[in-house]
């Protein structure tokens, strides 16, 4: 294991952005930042731990959503939610391809809001309702999204260089 697999960081931050899923899903409901979710894991986690960290992510949402807070027992809801566990996992690979060719942190994330939008509006265009995209929801959600990235990428800044307690245990 190398020192940066053995930060605070790297060990926390699956716990980070799982509570950012349990809070943004409960407080937020349909404004989930599933795009920043997975900007950040994109660009703090190895692809296979990355992927699994958005798609739990994704089923700790679904859970809550349909045990919690009543979401319709029927096909077309869990078709959408299927579409947003696809949107989110083309947006973590959106965000590791940007931030592969050396982009910033900043394009690796409108890299992955940019494919997590484009793909479920691609779903709302058969199944949905396209009306939901029009420029100031979008808008809205971007700002959401914009701003849990941001405190995610904070959060994730502070705690990479801290060394982890059994790394400190072992000197």
């Amino acid at each position: 294991m190398t020192q940066t697999e053995k930060s605070l960081g790297a060990i926390a931050l699956p716990a980070v952005l799982a509570v950012s899923t349990l809070t943004g899903s409960t407080v937020l409901a349909c404004m989930m930042p599933f795009a920043a979710i997975a900007a950040i894991a994109a660009l703090a986690m190895p692809a296979r731990r990355g992927a699994a960290a958005v798609g739990l992510c994704w089923l700790g949402n679904q859970v809550l959503g349909f045990g919690l807070m009543g979401f319709p027992r029927d096909g077309a809801t869990f078709a959408a939610g299927l579409s947003l566990l696809g949107s989110s996992l083309l947006a973590f690979v959106a965000a590791r391809v940007v931030a592969g060719r050396g982009a910033n942190a900043l394009l690796a994330f409108c890299a992955a809001f940019a494919a997590f939008e484009a793909m479920l509006f691609a779903y709302a265009l058969p199944f949905g309702d396209p009306s939901l995209f029009a420029a100031e929801i979008v808008g809205l959600i971007a700002l959401n999204d914009g701003l849990w990235f941001a405190g995610l990428w904070l959060g994730w800044q502070v705690l990479a260089p801290l060394p982890a307690l059994a790394a400190w245990q072992a000197r």
